[in-house]
């Protein structure tokens, strides 16, 4: 496996936690308190907790709402954490086809369903990538956004890391030994049909461009990007999306991975809770 595997966009990578087994972690798992939104014929699966300003919390990809592991207990004491599988994803139904519009509308139409007049969204990776639209979709709901290793188009990645996802993200997922086959397969709902999953997921992850400059451009609402400095996106593009958001603040954490929860827990949920509760 290439060394560039061990900071790629969507391995999450398989130190500093991520690849940890999860078999102590309720995230995720938690069906005493988990719920379902039906929304248009698909089941998107949920779980909440705390008190106060709701918190949306949108995982990456081939991720699930234990990817917030590490930060669900320290948020859940400021916010009412409110933890999605997106759809397709995690114990949400499965989905025939995926994009980014796709997600974000269904995300939207969550929103909506659980009547919240407004609401901080956290997202990582995808879940960035989702909340960035949603940032700019729905300024009457959304008062805040972190978005953590987000990329907008393709190119934003390294060589290494578009190489990974075209040839080996799908084997590396069907590794019956490997931490995603022993830790998100088991969550599915229909588990016989993880090969379009991983499909629909690769060429959602090939496609050119995730969201326009313009759309980026438009935020208004105050924004921070933060990543990790050994992330498989290029550092210049974070600086360039937090340059492009009017009201932003950019956060580039040192010495840190793709999964900024494993690499730095602690620091992550400090800066996130100051942000969100900022005047």
């Amino acid at each position: 496996m290439k060394t560039y595997l061990l900071v790629f966009l969507m391995t999450f990578s398989l130190i500093n936690g991520y690849g940890q087994s999860t078999k102590e972690n309720i995230y995720g798992s938690n069906l005493e308190i988990g719920k379902y939104a039906t929304i248009n014929g698909n089941k998107i699966y949920y779980e909440t907790y705390g008190q106060g300003t709701p918190l949306l919390l949108l995982h990456g990809g081939l991720g699930s709402i234990s990817n917030f592991m590490y930060s669900i207990p320290t948020f859940s004491e400021h916010f009412k954490v409110i933890a999605i599988d997106s759809p397709g994803h995690g114990r949400s139904s499965h989905v025939d086809s995926l994009s980014y519009p796709y997600l974000t509308e269904r995300i939207s139409e969550f929103i909506d369903y659980l009547k919240l007049d407004s609401l901080y969204i956290l997202g990582f990776s995808d879940g960035a990538v989702v909340g960035l639209q949603l940032a700019a979709d729905r300024p009457d709901k959304v008062r805040k956004l972190i978005a953590i290793g987000a990329n907008i188009r393709l190119d934003a990645l390294s060589e290494g890391s578009i190489n990974w996802m075209r040839n080996d993200m799908i084997e590396w997922a069907k590794n019956k030994d490997g931490w995603w086959s022993k830790n998100i397969l088991p969550l599915l709902e229909e588990p016989e049909r993880s090969d379009i999953y991983l499909e629909n997921t690769k060429k959602m992850w090939l496609t050119k461009v995730y969201v326009e400059d313009k759309k980026v451009q438009s935020i208004k609402i105050p924004t921070m990007i933060m990543q990790g400095d050994k992330d498989g996106i290029k550092n210049e593009h974070a600086v360039e999306l937090s340059n492009y958001i009017e009201n932003s603040q950019l956060c580039i954490l040192p010495n840190t991975n793709h999964y900024v929860f494993g690499s730095k827990p602690k620091m992550v949920n400090q800066i996130a809770i100051d942000f969100f509760n900022e005047k």
